[in-house]
């Protein structure tokens, strides 16, 4: 199925409170071409600050999002493919359905976000921040998540690796983390301890997944 984004003024539901984040929304979408993109064609919306806005089904493929404040804005079903969020803060932001394969979120500050049903697959995201992060029914693929903090996160029915790609959750922290009916592949090792560190891999970090709800859940070792 052939998903239809957002590319004019008219595609935005609410705009940014701040008069330069919205000027360069307008500008990017008045100058998006019917074909092939060029660098100078991608949103450069580096640092600035989209509260307030409401940017659910846009296409913001490729944007250039770094340390901007994402903070509540509402993202559902856009088209983040390929974007760059390394330092953003997205505390509390809905991106339910989006679109985030080969996203770069590293660093990023995701606090409380909502990813529902999104697409991460082949994303980056080392070292977020992702406490408490709704992560129900998102598809991870060769997705890299290492050292990410998903404390408290909630995991159910994802799907990590598959067909030998392994999703790289190395040195994460996924204490409290509800993982019920997750499956796939991951790798190690992962912290899940809740007071003080406790690093598990192989088969014990296995154990731990299946006596949380997910016994489909595999851990990658080296032959």
């Amino acid at each position: 199925m052939t998903i239809t984004y957002g590319r004019s003024r008219e595609n935005v539901r609410r705009w940014p409170n701040d008069p330069v984040a919205r000027r360069t929304l307008e500008e990017y979408l008045d100058d998006l071409p019917a074909g092939s993109r060029t660098v100078a064609s991608l949103l450069n919306a580096r640092g600035l600050d989209f509260t307030g806005a409401d940017l659910s089904g846009l296409d913001l493929s490729e944007a250039a999002l770094d340390e901007a404040t994402l903070s509540g804005v509402r993202l559902v079903g856009a088209d983040l493919s390929g974007a760059w969020l390394i330092g953003a803060v997205l505390r509390g932001a809905d991106l339910r359905q989006c679109n985030l394969w080969k996203a770069h979120g590293r660093a990023c500050d995701a606090q409380d976000a909502i990813l529902r049903g999104a697409d991460l697959q082949r994303s980056e995201f080392e070292n977020a921040d992702l406490r408490r992060t709704d992560l129900r029914d998102v598809r991870f693929g060769k997705a890299l998540f290492f050292g990410a903090d998903l404390r408290g996160a909630d995991l159910r029915q994802c799907i990590l690796g598959q067909n030998g790609s392994s999703t790289d959750f190395a040195k994460a922290r996924l204490a409290g983390c509800l993982v019920e009916g997750a499956k796939g592949l991951i790798d190690g090792p992962i912290d899940v301890g809740t007071d003080s560190p406790q690093i598990l891999d192989g088969v014990d970090l296995q154990r731990w997944f299946a006596d949380r709800g997910a016994p489909l859940v595999e851990v990658w070792q080296p032959a």
